[in-house]
């Protein structure tokens, strides 16, 4: 049996008992101090760290009689975050205990104190959400392996946030809700940069009779920020060009498309900062307004990814041409200037495959009057 001092996140209890796999006993987790510490944030506010610091004082929790299993558990998720234990003196209300501590392996730079309260506020749910499904690798993957799927986990956790968080009715005609859906068993059938998760599942039938159980799958992406860049004076916009996997895997002849300006919505971002941050990244454009357009799901029998498109005002004057993206993401684009014009032949004449192009290429069509007459 082992005793652990945790610090920062995992003196969350609702966390620490996702990674242990089972509630914690009362008795089993205690206030505690590491003396000439101090607990410091990592990385904005979602991660901790500690180091030594005289006179300082590290609060966190004592939790006592863990089990290999379980230390193997915090181990798995604890070193997909570079971490590993030393051996500490912690004080508590009953005297001083000896307990592991995870510190960081490699020298890290330490922010501001860590405050607890103010991680939980913005960051718990999250975190625990992500946390859920790391766990599920355990046993399957390495730490190592874990720490290179979490981006893409984290991201998963704040799209499905996001989307739990909407609370918008689509249909006012619908009394139907979350609450008419029973899901029997969910299992990820795959992980890696993206996911699938398999459903057994029933919901309720217009006749108000639940289904039978259906097994059904569901492609687990992100939410995705589009942008259509358009200038009002020149009338013009931008578009991008890059290869594309789902065409070249369709079979598709040509897999490289024009399209808007897109990517991910990274953890912490809202959809307005990631559209502005991928059009600096892709077009080397700052927009002097974002425009709203839709918040969409594109394949909603298929699909839980989920689009925010906007329409991004900008100057192009001697923009297009250049090759463009982020090295560490293997991005290769390159940018294209088309006319209003040329712009409403490529999607009328049905060269424009790509949904979000054709979506925003209308709506511009609907508002260009209204946007060149205030420009």
């Amino acid at each position: 049996m082992g005793n652990l001092f945790c610090y920062g996140t995992l003196a969350h209890i609702p966390l620490l008992e996702v990674v242990l796999g089972h509630p914690l006993l009362p008795e089993q987790a205690v206030p505690a101090t590491l003396l000439d510490h101090i607990i410091c944030r990592v990385d904005a506010a979602t991660q901790a760290m500690i180091i030594p610091k005289s006179g300082a004082k590290a609060m966190g929790l004592l939790v006592t009689g863990l089990t290999v299993d379980e230390m193997a558990r915090l181990d798995f998720y604890k070193g997909g975050f570079d971490y590993h234990l030393r051996p500490q003196q912690v004080q508590t209300p009953n005297g001083p205990v000896a307990a592991q501590v995870y510190f960081p392996t490699q020298p890290l730079t330490a922010g501001a104190p860590w405050d607890f309260q103010q991680w939980k506020a913005g960051w718990s749910d999250l975190t625990v959400l992500a946390a859920q499904e790391s766990m599920q690798y355990f046993g399957q993957i390495t730490a190592d392996e874990l720490a290179r799927r979490f981006p893409a986990i984290s991201r998963r956790a704040a799209s499905y946030l996001r989307g739990q968080a909407d609370s918008r009715k689509p249909a006012t005609w619908s009394p139907r809700s979350r609450d008419d859906v029973s899901v029997r068993d969910s299992r990820m059938a795959y992980s890696n940069f993206y996911a699938m998760r398999e459903f057994d599942i029933r919901f309720r039938q217009f006749n108000g009779e639940m289904s039978d159980v259906l097994d059904r799958a569901s492609f687990i992406g992100f939410d995705v920020a589009i942008v259509l860049p358009y200038d009002p004076v020149l009338d013009r916009v931008l578009l991008v060009e890059q290869f594309r996997l789902g065409p070249f895997a369709r079979g598709a002849q040509y897999p490289w498309v024009l399209e808007p300006v897109a990517g991910h919505i990274d953890t912490g971002e809202t959809p307005e900062q990631a559209a502005r941050r991928e059009t600096v990244e892709e077009a080397g454009l700052a927009l002097s307004e974002l425009i709203p357009i839709a918040q969409t799901y594109p394949s909603p029998g298929a699909s839980s990814e989920y689009y925010h498109i906007y329409l991004g005002i900008c100057d192009l004057a001697g923009q297009g041409g250049t090759n463009r993206g982020e090295v560490e993401e293997n991005e290769d684009i390159h940018s294209h200037i088309l006319s209003y014009d040329q712009l409403m032949q490529f999607v009328d004449c049905g060269d424009a495959n790509i949904l979000p192009l054709v979506f925003a290429a209308n709506w511009l069509a609907r508002n260009r009057d209204r946007l060149r007459s205030g420009a």
